[in-house]
């Protein structure tokens, strides 16, 4: 409930506190006294848009604070812990919302003393205040309130829990599955390319270090001509030449051994001569068959080129050297082992989901049949409330119809829109397009008359409710606030004496001149002044005695 407010400087309020109780609260008060004011300023509290030409003329800012009292409201304690607005293990027995508008646009808002964004605070908002008026449609024509007011009225609030439980379970599958089937198509497309890089890889057969000799044959091959030459003149000059070198080495060993002969010093250096005799003789022979391999090969070079231009592309995609490649290759086996998705893992959650989906399908259409009975049922309530309001040729009904396509959201399968005809004879449609404000107000009022024990919106405030109506049937209105005011906090401006009398609490509402300005004076009446009051509203600007008797038994009943 809200247990006080402040408001200082909007429109010609300057600066008022008011203290509320519990129960049935009226303002009452002469034309252009203030009462849309107060109502206008308990919006901008629980986060309607604001504009600076609601600031009182002269000020630079203007603040509306109020204080609500929270204790046993788990739903509002629950959304405030999910804000991050109190601890999760703190207990709050009060909520203090200050909203600042300032004449620079810069507005501030402020939830017990933390700084919030104005959504944050009309989304709070919705959960501590319902405003009906005439021009205020905030709650009743949205097809979201109409849906919860239909499954709170068939108590169907568990039973759609429990369906939002499969629902978003169903929801956590399909995203699951559809990340598993995507993760699988990834890998299958990343294994098709290792696949095929490997193929590739191992197709050429390729050798360590086989880039390098590959260049150095083709070298060779690029010089066969000159190494013929080469190789020629050196196997001429150490054999086949007259004064070839072994021919010279025959010499070499005759001098020696005549040496010998003379002086055997030298003998132990014998086995030197020898090994390099047959050295050399090893190393002609060998110039020889490497002479004789110099055939000129034509179709090699090609083979060649064509081999180093395949190793060059290889090395160019999978690395910069052969080894690298190799490396890689090593890598490709390591990830195929690992890039696979079980397919039977696959098909599991593909029966789960058919299953889910087929339980959420059979949920939906339980909810939906419950609905439509519910339906009838609110329909014969609320047609019974607004013909005690003497609306006897209105006409109410819900309609429970499935979405477009069957389209199942986690509220069930169906779409919810109230109906209202004002005039016999007249077909009914959509509230929100036929209803007039005051027929509006009134038709709230059965509705939460009727749903008084589900509704969670702690206070109600009723804003012209009375217009068009009279006597025995303003009576009946105001009986009905009052027994509203048993379950919640009722907040009524009227201008019937018959709903002002019944107030459990009554605040006048008067405009009076300060400093040559006229600014709004709200005052709580106690029995005496609610007595003249009454009077007021029931005699006009003439007050008799018989007017004055009728008001204190108006009081008293």
């Amino acid at each position: 409930m809200l247990l006080e407010l402040r408001v200082k400087n909007i429109a010609i309020i300057d600066d008022l506190h008011l203290t509320f109780p519990q129960g049935f609260i009226v303002f009452t008060g002469e034309t252009g006294a203030g009462k849309s004011i107060l109502v206008d300023a308990l919006g901008l509290l629980v986060g309607k848009r604001a504009s600076v030409e609601q600031i009182r003329s002269g000020a630079t800012e203007g603040t509306i604070e109020g204080i609500f009292e929270i204790a046993k409201n788990d739903q509002v304690i629950e959304r405030l812990k999910q804000l991050d607005l109190i601890d999760m293990d703190e207990d709050v027995e009060e909520l203090v919302i200050r909203r600042t508008l300032a004449s620079s646009g810069r507005h501030r808002v402020r939830i017990n003393g933390n700084v919030v964004s104005l959504s944050i605070l009309h989304d709070l908002g919705q959960l501590l205040v319902d405003i009906h008026g005439q021009h205020d449609t905030q709650s009743l024509f949205r097809s979201a309130t109409q849906l919860d007011l239909l499954d709170s009225f068939g108590a169907l609030m568990d039973v759609r829990e429990s369906f939002q439980e499969n629902y978003f379970a169903t929801k956590q599958l399909e995203e699951n599955l559809k990340n598993l089937e995507e993760k699988a198509r990834t890998l299958k497309e990343r294994s098709d390319r290792l696949e095929y890089e490997r193929e590739e890889i191992e197709s050429a057969e390729i050798q360590p270090d086989e880039d390098r000799l590959l260049q150095q044959e083709r070298q060779v091959i690029g010089q066969l001509h000159t190494l013929g030459e080469l190789a020629g003149q050196l196997y001429h000059t150490l054999y086949e030449n007259d004064n070839s070198v072994l021919s010279r080495m025959g010499n070499v060993e005759a001098l020696f051994e005549k040496i010998l002969t003379i002086d055997p010093r030298l003998s132990d250096t014998r086995e030197l001569l020898l090994s390099s005799n047959a050295q050399l003789k090893e190393f002609v022979a060998r110039v020889r068959d490497y002479q004789g391999q110099l055939d000129s090969n034509p179709g090699r070079l090609e083979e060649l080129e064509s081999r180093l231009d395949l190793l060059g592309k290889i090395k160019k995609r999978y690395g910069g050297s052969l080894e690298d490649v190799l490396h890689y290759l090593k890598d490709i086996q390591g990830d195929l082992d690992g890039l696979n998705v079980s397919e039977g893992e696959i098909n599991y959650f593909r029966k789960e989901l058919i299953q889910l989906q087929d339980n959420l399908a059979k949920g939906s259409k339980i909810l939906s049949s419950k609905r439509k009975v519910t339906a009838e049922k609110l329909d014969q309530s609320i047609n019974k409330e607004m013909t005690d309001l003497n609306m006897k040729h209105a006409l109410f009904s819900s309609k429970v119809e499935a979405r477009e396509n069957d389209f199942i959201s986690a509220t069930g399968q169906d779409h919810v829109c109230f109906q209202f005809s004002g005039s016999p004879g007249e077909p009914p449609g959509l509230l929100k397009e036929v209803i007039s404000g005051g027929e509006l107000s009134r038709v709230m009022l059965c509705i939460k008359t009727v749903l008084a024990s589900e509704d969670k919106v702690p206070v109600l405030v009723f804003d012209e409710i009375d217009t068009g109506i009279g006597g025995a049937v303003a009576e009946r209105v105001g009986k009905k606030l009052r027994a509203l005011g048993k379950q919640h906090q009722v907040f009524c401006i009227t201008h019937l004496p018959q709903i002002a009398s019944l107030g459990d609490a009554h605040f006048a509402v008067e405009k009076v001149i300060k400093e040559k300005r006229g600014i709004t004076k709200i005052t709580k009446l106690e029995t005496g002044k609610r007595v003249s009051e009454i009077s007021r509203m029931l005699g006009g600007t003439t007050i008799t005695a018989a007017v004055e008797q009728t008001a204190k038994e108006m009081l008293q009943s």
